[in-house]
């Protein structure tokens, strides 16, 4: 199928090319009339031609720095348009000689600018497709290319310029058409400044050209207003030479953000790891020597009630002796997975040691006591209580932090005493 749509395009090209080509096709004398005087004289074309390879130059060393497929296709771009006006160049400044000479040199020269001008738009459509994407040329792409090369060879050798030039640069025309709207699709995706400026220039490069020969066909020649066309072309140049430069920064930039925003993330994922239990998820005493000074300040400025939550599973290690420690697990999971639903975001709970947790608790003593309660009666509501012994339960000890502390670890202590308090007094 894949095979069949590239033969259908490839024919859909060789019409329009015969098309472009025009009649008689076997004009010889045609070819020593493309000598006279160019649109732009030699050394404005040579010059033009030797800085086109300057952002070839420019994008090598960004390879180097920013080594990635359509950097370098951006390269052969530069090289290949470069070298599209300097063979142009060369043969326009062939000394006057015999026909045969004349039709050597004119042959020479346009197939060299056919060949450079279908290698130059070639090398930019890669230079948009390969940016964020695997390096991969089209079939039909490379269907068409075969054949333009192959038609180039037979064409320069027998048929007149117009066969010739017509269908390069219909090809070359048609993959920088689909070349600006890649780019300016990448410009809207990725809101890149790069993208829309090389996506305007090339589009800028081709409606110029296209509007060019449009004015040459109608009316014989563009006459005077061939400076105006060249200087479009450069300023439409000159955009895409910046687009493509920029888009290179702005993809280093996106990738510098993208790692820091990986390495934050990290960093916060191995901070929440150091703080944090493994096996209940609640926060280690790691934690709360950190956040202590501050929860203690936050408590005497603003006159915030805080209150300390002692808590302890009863009967623990007749749990891990009788039913095995992998049922003890699920028991401290089971708590700590209580303990976060019942407490606010504004809480913290840790598993302070073995079968001990603490929560630091936003609430007066009152509403302590009453959470203490609430959480008392989940645990033992649990599914997992069905599988213990009987006699399982939790103890809380509730202490409320006075506004002038300044050391949670004394009342850490009375809160731990309160609990093994209640304790005793429910095992009485």
């Amino acid at each position: 199928m894949r095979h069949t749509a590239a033969t259908r395009h490839s024919a859909l090209w060789i019409a329009a090319w015969l098309l472009l080509a025009g009649t008689p096709l076997f004009a010889q004398s045609a070819w020593p009339a493309l000598r006279p005087t160019p649109i732009i004289t030699i050394e404005i074309r040579k010059v033009i031609g030797t800085l086109m390879l300057v952002p070839a130059a420019t994008l090598f060393l960004l390879y180097l720095f920013r080594p990635r497929p359509y950097v370098m296709a951006g390269v052969a771009a530069w090289l290949a348009g470069g070298s599209m006006l300097l063979v142009l160049s060369v043969n326009s400044g062939t000394p006057a000689g015999d026909a045969a000479t004349q039709l050597s040199a004119g042959r020479l020269a346009i197939a060299g600018w056919a060949l450079t001008a279908m290698a130059f738009g070639l090398a930019l459509r890669c230079a948009s497709t390969w940016f964020r994407a695997p390096a991969r040329v089209p079939s039909v792409v490379t269907w068409v290319l075969a054949i333009a090369v192959g038609w180039t060879f037979v064409a320069s050798a027998l048929l007149q310029p117009n066969a010739v030039i017509g269908p390069a640069f219909l090809v070359m025309s048609g993959l920088q058409v689909r070349t600006a709207m890649t780019y300016l699709d990448i410009a809207r995706r990725e809101r890149m400044v790069g993208a829309l400026l090389a996506g305007a220039g090339i589009g800028g490069i081709v409606l110029v050209n296209l509007a060019a020969i449009s004015v040459a066909a109608a009316s014989g020649g563009i006459g005077e207003a061939s400076l105006r066309v060249e200087l479009l072309n450069i300023v439409s140049a000159a955009s895409l030479i910046l687009g493509m430069h920029l888009l290179i920064f702005e993809d280093v930039i996106d990738e510098l953000r993208d790692a820091a925003t990986e390495l934050s993330q990290s960093r916060d994922d191995m901070k929440a790891m150091a703080v944090t239990d493994p096996l209940t998820r609640c926060y280690n005493r790691r934690l709360l020597y950190e956040i202590a000074d501050h929860e203690l300040q936050q408590h005497r400025r603003y006159d915030l009630p805080l209150s300390l939550l002692y808590i302890d599973v009863d009967h623990f290690k007749a749990i891990n002796d009788t039913l095995g420690h992998q049922t003890g697990d699920e028991v401290l999971k089971t708590l700590g997975e209580i303990l976060r639903q019942l407490t606010r975001q504004a809480d913290f709970v840790f598993r302070w040691g073995g079968d001990e947790f603490l929560v630091l608790l936003s609430a007066n003593e009152a509403d302590a006591k009453e959470k203490a309660r609430r959480i008392r009666q989940a645990f033992v509501e649990s599914a997992i209580i069905r599988k213990l012994p009987d006699g399982v339960d939790v103890s809380v000890g509730v202490v409320p932090v006075p506004p002038e502390t300044t050391d949670l670890d004394p009342l850490i202590d009375q809160a731990d005493r309160d609990m093994y308090r209640r304790k005793h007094t429910l095992g009485s």
